[in-house]
């Protein structure tokens, strides 16, 4: 790769995805004026041999432009992903960045990267823009010029569209032997979807027969291929086709990560409908009633087994709700040759149980799906929790687990984890005393878990991981953090008392606290603020409750926080040293200092940090964001 490229892009999924990632670095290379490369796999003997060579579909002249073919996974070490970055950086910060000769990476799948001071509108127009430079060879513009024509032929006005996503999902290894709730929809979802409109309906699909299948309930319903001389096309050129065909549907009825269905829409501008999300109340009730009904009461009416097995994902989550869960675990729980063949229904089927209060079955079903060989380990966590909160003798074992899980990658997913933080740090034992989480703020952020009934509340993990932020290296969780809920969503409970302050601060004045729990909700505002690049006004608001409130272990470690996240790292390690002196005994800050030192390459000064903390909590083990911020300053080490 030339040493001047600054910024590239590299997903190994299907057609959607690469489009979606080579636009995002065509439009940002183009707007900041550096160089971008797409890296494009080419494995023949790899999951897609359908996408060895983008040259069999776009113009020699647009690959070599845009597009590097790599025959393996490049390694990124030292680029920057841009898009953890871009929300919480401004364009002008971004050019900095890259003036500084900073490189960046970016893996969007399904999304657009937009910097936090870019007008949506205008960035979704600069997408389309780009997307005109894509260059189809002539044998295939002609093919979607007939295409379009049939369409136009059949009436009716503009068509909607599905996306029947299936394939590898259904029967493929090992991408069957996980659930992909992003990805798959259920019938259901797609019949009411389709029940609002009055039109033809085309189906986009990897696999036709699931087309027919849902068929037989709607003929209105047309299969995207019978559009295609599908016979004189490569797999890969027909998935083009189809892409460019979506984008002149009007609206789409989608997973919400269809990567194809977003480039559909950052090409032609159609409307997408996620599934079920996109769905009235009412709707997503029916549907998901619907569902778990066909799962409980027919399961021989499904497409195939993997149909059944990613519905049943769907119908667990909605069993405890229903208050099906027990009948669902009766109809599944025992059936081996599905669970062994799907074996991510254990984890599903263990969390229904739990909720049921079938505790011995739960256990059960979390131990026999751990010890499946072809288990997933994203699937795993959920078990390991089923087992926690089924098991656990020791309190103090119980409140060291529950932060290793909420700070280590995806181990916290699910239901239970929120529902046992509300718990523990309600409890005020020693994971809420590490943490500093102020009781004050739980009545405020504790919701009805939509898994368990409006009886059971959880406190969303994001609420947890605001204030140790630096322990979450991965970038989908800060993606995660930095987009649900938006930043105002966050600091609502608090909108009107901030206002207030802020303004008095802004004119120099000196305002006391709003109520008794003042400062733990502005504190609190202030960490989302940080959080999301206002570092100004955070660090106003912080450096007023220090003055009122000296002392507070909490306020120096946001002060710190914030001096980091702002580039000035000498006053960040003052005001982190200052937080370890006010609370001595604090593993977690411990921890802290050792991130914040193998941030900065000291990996001798990381190591004394990690010891202490190891020596002030042994069952904290959270050394993993250490190792991990190491490796991502020493790249090619570790």
């Amino acid at each position: 790769m030339a040493k001047d490229v600054a910024l590239i892009g590299f997903r190994q999924d299907r057609i959607g995805a690469r489009l979606i990632c080579l636009l995002n670095v065509m439009r940002l290379a183009r707007k900041f004026g550096v160089r971008g490369r797409y890296l494009w796999l080419s494995q023949p003997d790899g999951p897609y041999p359908e996408l060895v060579d983008p040259r069999h579909f776009l113009t020699p002249e647009f690959v070599a432009a845009h597009i590097e073919i790599v025959d393996e996974a490049p390694s990124r070490a030292g680029w920057q992903n841009v898009r953890a970055a871009a929300p919480g950086m401004n364009a002008a910060g971004f050019a900095r960045a890259l003036a500084d000769g900073r490189r960046y990476e970016c893996d969007a799948m399904s999304e657009t990267v937009r910097f936090l001071d870019e007008d949506p509108a205008d960035v979704a127009a600069e997408m389309r823009a780009v997307a005109q430079d894509l260059q189809l060879s002539p044998r295939l513009a002609r093919a979607l010029d007939e295409a379009r024509r049939v369409i136009a032929r059949a009436g009716g006005g503009q068509p909607i569209a599905i996306h029947v996503r299936r394939g590898d999902i259904l029967d493929g290894d090992p991408w069957s032997y996980s659930s992909w709730s992003a990805k798959y929809v259920p019938d259901e979802f797609f019949r009411i979807f389709i029940a609002r409109h009055r039109g033809p309906v085309i189906a986009f699909s990897d696999t036709p027969a699931a087309v027919a299948h849902l068929r037989q309930s709607d003929a209105r319903v047309l299969a995207a291929d019978a559009l295609l001389d599908t016979a004189a096309l490569t797999p890969a050129e027909r998935d083009l086709l189809e892409l460019l065909l979506m984008a002149g549907c009007a609206e789409v009825g989608a997973p919400a990560q269809s990567a194809f269905s977003r480039a559909a829409a950052v090409i032609g501008g159609c409307r997408i409908l996620p599934l079920p999300n996109g769905l009235t109340d009412a709707e997503r009730r029916a549907g998901y009633d619907a569902l778990l009904e066909r799962v409980i009461a027919r399961p021989d009416s499904f497409f195939a087994s993997g149909d059944l097995a990613q519905t049943a994902s769907y119908a667990a989550r909605h069993a405890a709700l229903a208050g099906r869960g027990s009948a669902l675990v009766d109809a599944l729980g025992d059936r081996q040759d599905l669970l062994e063949r799907f074996p991510f229904l254990y984890r599903e089927l263990a969390a229904a149980a739990w909720a049921a209060g079938r505790t011995q079955k739960a256990r059960r079903l979390a131990r026999q799906g751990l010890g499946s060989a072809l288990m997933r380990n994203r699937d795993k966590p959920l078990c390991r929790q089923v087992l926690l909160v089924t098991e656990a003798q020791d309190e103090a074992a119980l409140q060291a687990a529950f932060l290793n899980m909420v700070f280590t990658g995806r181990s916290a997913d699910g239901p239970i984890m929120p529902q046992l933080g509300l718990r523990l740090l309600a409890g005020g034992g020693r994971a809420a005393r590490e943490l500093g989480f102020p009781p004050a703020l739980l009545p405020l952020y504790a919701q009805a878990d939509p898994q368990q009934g409006a009886a059971e509340k959880a406190l969303p993990l994001w609420a947890v991981r605001i204030d140790w932020a630096e322990f979450v290296r991965d970038p989908g969780l800060t993606s995660e953090m930095l987009l649900w809920p938006d930043m105002w969503r966050k600091m609502r409970p608090s909108a009107g008392d901030l206002a207030e302050v802020e303004a008095a601060l802004a004119q120099g004045g000196k305002p006391d606290l709003p109520g008794q729990d003042g400062a733990a909700r502005l504190g609190f505002c202030a960490s989302v603020l940080r959080l999301h690049g206002r570092l100004r006004r955070a660090m106003l608001l912080l450096e007023w409750l220090d003055d009122l409130r000296p002392g507070d272990f909490l306020t120096s470690k946001r002060l710190a926080d914030a001096c980091f996240a702002a580039g000035n790292r000498k006053a960040g390690w003052r005001w982190l040293e200052k937080a370890q002196a006010l609370a001595p005994d604090n593993a977690m800050l411990r921890l802290s200092q050792a991130i914040r030192a193998a941030e900065a390459g000291d990996a001798a000064r990381a190591e004394g940090h990690r010891r202490a903390a190891e020596a002030a909590w042994p069952e904290l083990q959270l050394e993993r964001s250490v190792r991990r911020a190491l490796h991502e300053q020493t790249p090619g080490q570790g």
